[in-house]
């Protein structure tokens, strides 16, 4: 098992979109994913967690620290 990391600064468009989907295909069954999201990209939390879902991911943790960053950790199932 592996554990994969992404940080997500800055606005995101389509083509950072595009980005995290591509991720998503690197990330193996039983693989952690762990995605760091700056707090400017509060309003896309959402859409990212629900990309996460889609892709057959399963979210074991998320939540703000004290820093304003928002992080994700998820697991790919089968």
């Amino acid at each position: 098992m592996s554990t994969y990391s992404m940080d997500i600064t800055g606005i995101l468009g389509l083509s950072e979109y595009s980005n995290i989907f591509d991720y998503f295909s690197i990330v193996d069954h039983g693989d952690d994913f762990i995605i760091r999201i700056n707090e400017e990209n509060k309003e896309n939390i959402k859409f990212i967690n629900s990309m996460l879902e889609d892709n057959k991911f399963t979210i074991s943790d998320a939540g703000f620290n004290s820093y304003g960053c928002y992080s994700i950790s998820a697991y790919k199932t089968k």
